[in-house]
């Protein structure tokens, strides 16, 4: 009897464990996805609606991701932290700014991290996450896409990629990468090249993943990203 109460309380604590964790990971996703350094977080009941939850779950969450760095506590609210991303994003620019030699070390940085992470990405990806880069290709192929809603979508897909791999450090270094990259694609891409490269090349990668093909997607990125990095460099 007393074996069973034991193992009745373990039951209850594992599943509370997996709760909070599963809630810190969907905070943290919306913040990587959705907001920037100094946003203020909706309120514990509104996060509490926003992800079904109960208050309990959500303010261990909001504590783990506080630990971690990415949250801070501000008179009456909770706040992405400045140095969230300015710390990583912030020498990307300035290698930006200097010249196409850093580039270049970016771009083979980018080129590396995520050829890994697309094979992650193939390896553990959910049926949502398939969902979400198959209308993320269907997107980028409209007839009427401008160059802007390209670049747009663009960025989403390589971090679709990256939530697809379920690796939060990888995520956060793939968006300071893309989001210093960002600011100089107007200057080197065009709809042209989009549609020659870059889509059918994307429309591979999530053909690979939504396969479990492992291989084949750090293959097809690796090969996006040269092609990206050579029209950077003509």
């Amino acid at each position: 009897m007393m074996r069973s109460y034991h193992l009745y309380l373990e039951g209850i604590m594992t599943s509370k464990i997996k709760v909070s964790d599963k809630l810190k990971e969907e905070m943290r996703k919306m913040i990587l996805e959705k907001m920037r350094p100094g946003d203020k977080l909706p309120t514990e009941s509104e996060l509490c609606t926003l992800f079904d939850a109960s208050r309990t779950s959500v303010r261990e969450a909001l504590q783990a991701l506080r630990s971690s760095g990415i949250l801070e506590k501000r008179g009456g609210g909770t706040y992405v932290t400045d140095t969230f991303d300015e710390g990583l994003i912030s020498p990307l620019v300035a290698m930006l700014q200097l010249n196409l030699a850093e580039v270049d070390d970016l771009l083979e940085i980018r080129r590396i991290l995520e050829s890994e992470t697309a094979g992650l990405a193939a390896q553990r990806a959910t049926e949502k996450d398939i969902r979400e880069l198959e209308n993320i290709v269907w997107l980028v192929q409209k007839p009427d896409i401008t160059l802007e809603e390209f670049i747009d979508l663009d960025v989403k897909f390589h971090m679709a990629v990256a939530n697809a791999s379920g690796n939060a450090g990888l995520q956060i270094l793939i968006k300071n990468i893309t989001s210093a990259l960002e600011k100089v694609y107007p200057r080197f891409c065009t709809l042209e090249i989009a549609e020659n490269s870059a889509i059918p090349l994307q429309r591979e990668i999530v053909h690979a993943i939504s396969h479990h093909d492992s291989e084949t997607a750090k293959q097809k990125m690796a090969q996006h990203l040269l092609e990206s990095a050579a029209t950077i460099k003509k």
